[in-house]
């Protein structure tokens, strides 16, 4: 049984497109001043391949998000097919691709705006979105592990530009054995586009093969690079329950926007 870490209410009402929930008196990103009042806030980014979105799930997703002050959630995999499946408390749900066997989701607290800036066009091998925070453009990446990946498929944004998700690409730059064709394209991708990757060999893997013991790194996260060339911070966390996942934490470095007044 699933230890909630804080009992919420939402109430979902819609609004252009999107899910908006009520929250409680006092959220868990609250603190101690008012929820009214505007405050700088540097948000961390939680990232996660759900491998199927349940009820347990979002139960977690919320407690960890809680627990990290993560302000944006990044999912991938999420096999719904109708946006009310998408609902996380306090969280707005900025955008989503639908699908039974793929699908996406990003959702940003409902203290911090943001626009949905762009995705991929219907039946595309990969799906991605794009969020925009404060000017900061997140995108979401799905490609299929027999998708191919070339250096049209995603749509780059200027600097500051995140790129995270299940990329299911291969290449020993980022702990695989052997380098594929589609691990030297995402590669050359991220060179010409001057994206630096969030990756620590020593750190443990972000997918854990249960048939193959082995772990790997299909979870990738991609930022730009700015003229002082400063990474976001990322970490993998612990094992994601009933799952051969591990979320991850992203923290960019000079991320503070100013939360809006409502």
């Amino acid at each position: 049984m699933l230890t909630k870490f804080v009992n919420l209410r939402a109430t979902a009402a819609t609004r252009t497109g999107c899910v908006r929930h009520g929250v409680s008196h006092q959220t868990p990103f609250s603190g101690r001043g008012s929820r009214n009042a505007a405050e700088d806030l540097r948000p961390n980014i939680f990232h996660l391949n759900t491998e199927g979105l349940t009820a347990d799930k979002i139960s977690v997703i919320e407690q960890l998000a809680y627990k990290n002050k993560a302000f944006i959630i990044v999912l991938q995999e999420t096999h719904c097919t109708t946006a009310d499946k998408l609902v996380i408390p306090n969280f707005s749900l900025a955008g989503s691709i639908l699908s039974r066997n793929h699908g996406l989701a990003t959702l940003v607290h409902e203290r911090l705006e943001w626009s949905l800036v762009d995705q991929s066009p219907e039946q595309s091998e990969t799906e991605w979105l794009c969020v925009d925070v404060a000017g900061y453009k997140i995108v979401n990446v799905y490609k299929p592990l027999r998708s191919r990946f070339t250096t049209t498929t995603i749509l780059t944004f200027p600097h500051p530009s995140l790129y995270v998700g299940d990329f299911n690409c291969q290449h020993v730059n980022w702990g695989y054995n052997t380098t594929s064709p589609h691990g030297e394209s995402l590669d050359s991708w991220a060179t010409s586009n001057n994206l630096g990757l969030l990756y620590n060999p020593k750190k443990t893997a972000s997918f854990f093969s249960r048939r193959w013991n082995v772990g790997t790194n299909p979870d990738l996260a991609l930022a730009s690079l700015g003229q002082d060339s400063r990474l976001p911070v990322r970490r993998v966390l612990g094992k994601f329950p009933r799952s051969q996942r591990r979320p991850s934490l992203i923290t960019p470095p000079r991320f503070k926007v100013r939360a809006a007044i409502r």
